[in-house]
């Protein structure tokens, strides 16, 4: 009787007797045994390493941002040199193409832009008589014709004209010379020209000036 109790109790399962498994703490939990101290002293050393890494991005921004500018002043320099290399270079081919003209061709220049001295035969300095061209011929030249001659005369008896008189004969030219331009258009052009030329050398010939272009 007794060897069957203790069999029975031996083989009651051991759930039976109100057994307790084990609590095992759940996956990924922490569960932290560091003092109040040593959480401090963390806390300041990760303000630290937050402070560094500030620090660090800042300094490597400033870097950059050097290294941009410095790339941005040589290429404003690179391109303020191309211009000027090719300004250089476009000067260079218009000073071979248009080479300046030495100071024989400037002065042959300025003698081609002086009228020449009034045509053989047109003019008798004795008499003071002119022979005008055709087109100046005409009656509305008369007036102006015959105080040109006086004035010739006049000339011809002082051997010069004063300034009242030089002033007088230029008029009295420029005034025909804007008689002319009006029948421009009902002439023909080489009669014009040579109309136009014979006042410009008279007036030249007589006063050192030229009628206005």
């Amino acid at each position: 009787m007794l060897f069957s109790l203790a069999l029975v109790l031996i083989c009651t399962p051991l759930f039976g007797q109100g057994y307790v498994a084990p609590v095992y703490p759940a996956y990924g939990s922490y569960t932290n045994t560091a003092t109040a101290a040593q959480g401090a002293l963390q806390g300041l050393a990760d303000v630290a390493s937050a402070a560094g890494s500030y620090n660090l991005n800042t300094a490597q921004a400033n870097v950059y941002q050097q290294q941009a500018n410095s790339m941005a002043i040589s290429n404003r320099q690179q391109f303020a040199n191309t211009y000027y290399q090719m300004r250089a270079q476009h000067d260079a081919y218009e000073a071979q193409k248009h080479p300046t003209p030495t100071e024989e061709q400037l002065v042959a220049l300025a003698q081609e832009d002086i009228p020449k001295s009034l045509p053989a035969g047109t003019y008798d300095p004795v008499s003071a008589t002119l022979k005008w061209p055709e087109m100046l011929q005409y009656p509305d030249f008369e007036a102006d014709r015959k105080a040109i001659e006086t004035l010739l005369k006049q000339k011809s008896q002082a051997g010069s004209l004063g300034v009242q008189q030089s002033q007088q004969f230029a008029s009295t030219i420029d005034n025909m010379a804007v008689i002319l331009k009006r029948g421009i258009s009902k002439v023909p052009p080489q009669k014009y020209m040579e109309a136009y030329d014979f006042l410009n050398r008279l007036l030249y010939t007589t006063c050192q000036t030229e009628l206005p272009s």
